[in-house]
């Protein structure tokens, strides 16, 4: 006879004696008794498991508060000093990734499960993030990086607009715009690489940071809202309110502001860039 326990969220009460309190299982499903091999499926708190690296992730979606200003923060970082920090922002950027990639693969494979799963699966991610630090912080290569991810939240901006005026939403349509939003930034990369870390850089600070307002106003439709409608022909319509206008105002005017501060401010320039200004002016 084979039983699966699954998890129910349903938690254990402490008594007052220091006992806990028994919770029966629920059978999730009618028990398949036609084989030789008897299952049975039940859900109870016992199934659940003990570490798991998108309890975080649900701790953010719980808590958009702290979504919202940690996007703030970052907008704000990488808009302002994108130029200046440019590898160090990207190497920081990809090594998160890769830290939090791990991880919940890690615990899709329930190699989380232990103590000593997550030790071991812990050092594995941070060399993770360690070894995408140093192979994107190579000035080629983080330049790509920056393309390919510019070019992607242009395409969602892009294809956002295009859906809010005309209602019209392809899915081919979108990979077709965020496509040539990438290879446009890479050809640029390759001719103008300065150009790109700070008209880029500038994108995407002031995406992430009106993302970040997105989170404490709403009014605006994530990006697997629009994916789930351009995939599902008998989606819901999307509600695109006055904030979706004011967000999209708003991402403009903080490309505008973010591009002026980095051709204007001292602090915000590259390091190369600020010598070559006190070398001008020593003259």
């Amino acid at each position: 006879m084979k039983f699966e326990v699954r998890c129910d969220d349903t938690e254990a009460v402490e008594l007052e004696d220091g006992t806990i309190e028994f919770v029966a299982a629920v059978q999730s499903s009618p028990a398949d008794l036609t084989t030789c091999q008897k299952s049975m499926t039940f859900t109870h708190h016992t199934g659940c498991y003990q570490y798991s690296a998108l309890g975080f992730v649900n701790f953010l979606n719980s808590n958009v508060w702290l979504s919202g200003t940690l996007l703030l923060i970052f907008g704000l970082t990488i808009g302002l000093f994108g130029q200046r920090w440019f590898l160090k922002i990207t190497g920081s950027f990809a090594g998160l990734c890769a830290f939090v990639a791990f991880m919940i693969l890690a615990s899709i494979f329930q190699w989380l499960n232990t103590t000593v799963g997550l030790i071991i699966c812990g050092i594995f991610a941070i060399a993770s993030a360690v070894l995408a630090y140093w192979f994107l912080s190579r000035e080629g290569v983080a330049t790509m990086f920056l393309c390919i991810g510019g070019g992607f939240m242009l395409g969602s901006v892009i294809e956002g607009l295009i859906i809010a005026i005309s209602g019209w939403e392809s899915m081919v349509f979108y990979i077709i715009v965020t496509a040539a939003c990438m290879v446009i930034g890479g050809l640029i990369g390759c001719q103008k690489p300065n150009l790109v870390k700070k008209y880029l850089t500038a994108c995407v600070g002031s995406y992430i940071f009106m993302r970040g307002w997105t989170y404490f106003l709403g009014g605006y439709p994530s990006e697997m809202e629009m994916y789930n409608m351009m995939a599902n022909p008998d989606s819901p319509e999307l509600d695109f309110t006055g904030l979706f206008w004011f967000y999209v105002a708003l991402f403009a005017a903080g490309i505008v502001a973010f591009v002026y501060i980095q051709s204007t401010w001292s602090h915000a320039q590259a390091a190369d860039a600020e010598k070559d200004a006190d070398n001008y002016k020593s003259h």
